[in-house]
């Protein structure tokens, strides 16, 4: 069943501008964890990464993620989600760059310009199953 996000979610997930964490299951069933830019698109945490990517291969193999993002001032503040991560082949570049943007503002610079379009890429779109906000204030 998918969870239905609160206003106070959705707003974080939407304008958080650090990394978070997602953890895929590899090939013997241990979590393989990385940090990871994302963005947020109608409900789902969206993360476009490299298509040989141990995260991609491990995705298309058990969809079953874990994703966490936190603030890094106080009061420390985050939301961890459990979900199903679909890999989607298409849009990859476009969503990469978009997510860029997020983090770097809006004039990229040539070199991620060029990491973006040497790599063919696929976005992993997280729905959420389980969301659990957490507030240490």
């Amino acid at each position: 069943m998918l969870r239905e996000l609160t206003p106070e979610v959705r707003s974080f997930l939407e304008t958080a501008t650090w990394p978070g964490v997602l953890s895929t299951l590899g090939p013997g069933g241990a979590p393989i964890t990385s940090a990871v830019w994302f963005g947020f698109l109608e409900g789902d945490v969206i993360i476009s990464t490299p298509a040989g990517r141990p995260k991609a291969r491990n995705a298309r193999n058990d969809s079953r993620v874990s994703f966490i993002v936190d603030t890094k001032d106080r009061p420390y503040r985050g939301v961890a989600i459990e979900g199903e991560a679909e890999v989607l082949e298409d849009h990859g570049k476009a969503l990469m760059r978009s997510i860029a943007m997020r983090y770097l503002g809006p004039e990229l610079p040539p070199e991620m310009e060029e990491r973006i379009a040497l790599r063919d890429r696929v976005v992993l779109g997280i729905r959420p199953r389980k969301v659990r906000p957490w507030n240490l204030a």
